[in-house]
């Protein structure tokens, strides 16, 4: 009996060691699920907008899309995407903001939607400075919006650059607090290579910041929206929409809180060009 229990408790570990070693390999996979998968297309964004490639400073020359503001007082909005999109999935999002008279540069990764490299945190990091510098030379505001994935890339560019503002739609204080409670059963604060630390910087940004989310986020749960919101500084504003998931948060509502702050900005930007 003794000699069945101790092979049954080998097999325990084996299974559980097989299934660590897994975790630990897979985690890109699990992080980044839509490398090298191609575009997918958006007529309309493709017809309101351009193509543009735009290199980082680790030689990468990666296509986003553009649209030049309709003039020099109207921001430009850059959109960070979700880690199981790519930027034409940001499209109905980047045509109401064309429509509603602000520029828009569509965002896109390393090793996403046919671009070259291979994603990892730093490599958005550097993606992301490479869009900003791209948007900065073409407008004198630059506001940030990161959905989910993208709340962390916007929230580490926002800690280094100067932006007029900064919007998070579905973010997650990190990675690291998302898998953890999602593998309860594994180490993944010792295991994780990519955080995405976005509550340990969100208090050195210094822009007017929303943050908005949906009350049954089953991904990210909103407790993450509060913490970020009881972290930050300054002008912050935080708006749960009633019954959105982490899907639909800009259907339900999220669109209208994100417009209307826009439009608050207004006094600001005439106010410091004055």
């Amino acid at each position: 009996m003794r000699e069945v229990l101790w092979i049954a408790l080998l097999a325990i570990a084996l299974v559980y060691t097989i299934a660590l070693a897994g975790l630990y390999w897979l985690q890109g996979r699990l992080v980044y699920p839509l490398e090298q998968i191609e575009a997918f297309k958006n007529a309309d964004v493709e017809a309101r907008t351009e193509a543009v490639v735009i290199r980082t400073d680790d030689g990468l020359d990666l296509t986003m899309r553009y649209k030049a503001p309709p003039d020099d007082d109207a921001p430009t909005v850059i959109l960070f995407h979700g880690n199981g999109e790519d930027l034409f999935q940001r499209g109905h999002v980047a045509l109401e903001m064309i429509e509603a008279g602000y520029g828009v540069l569509v965002a896109e990764y390393r090793g996403y939607g046919g671009n070259p490299g291979r994603p990892h945190e730093a490599g958005l990091y550097a993606d992301a400075r490479a869009a900003y510098a791209y948007a900065a030379a073409r407008s004198r505001n630059i506001v940030l919006h990161g959905y989910s994935l993208g709340s962390g890339v916007a929230v580490q560019l926002a800690s280094v650059a100067k932006i007029h503002a900064l919007m998070l739609e579905a973010p997650f204080t990190s990675i690291v607090d998302v898998a953890a409670k999602r593998f309860r059963l594994f180490p993944v604060r010792l295991l994780a290579r990519d955080r995405y630390e976005s509550l340990a910087k969100i208090a050195s940004i210094d822009a007017p910041l929303l943050i908005y989310g949906g009350t049954k986020d089953g991904v990210i749960p909103p407790e993450h929206f509060q913490r970020l919101f009881d972290a930050a500084r300054g002008d912050k504003r935080l708006a749960l929409i009633e019954d959105a998931d982490h899907l639909d948060v800009w259907t339900m509502g999220g669109r209208e809180h994100a417009m209307q702050f826009l439009a608050s900005l207004q006094p600001t930007r005439d106010t410091l060009q004055a």
